[in-house]
């Protein structure tokens, strides 16, 4: 994503990874109703499938959650807000 050299025109390196981090935010879908889920797919013995589909879910959204909070953080370190982490970077 970071592109290394620049001929004077165009974005700026952090411009291009600040758009992408927007672009990927506005793209990113909402996260699951575990209550909806859960009632649509009942856990049961039976049907073993509706409680790695509720799992799966869960990790989803957990997932969806650590993407948001890194994509505004990078956003702010880009602007300075906070400071560029390892982990951010």
């Amino acid at each position: 994503m970071q592109a290394r050299a620049s001929s004077g025109t165009g974005k700026s390196r952090e411009s291009v990874i600040g758009d992408m981090c927007k672009d990927l935010q506005d793209q990113a879908p909402p996260v699951f109703n575990l209550e909806k889920v859960a009632k649509a797919y009942p856990t049961s013995y039976e049907e073993s499938m509706n409680t790695v589909l509720f799992q799966e879910c869960v990790r989803y959204n957990a997932l969806l959650a650590d993407m948001k909070v890194m994509l505004t953080a990078v956003q702010k370190a880009l602007i300075g807000e906070v400071v560029m982490s390892e982990e951010l970077e």
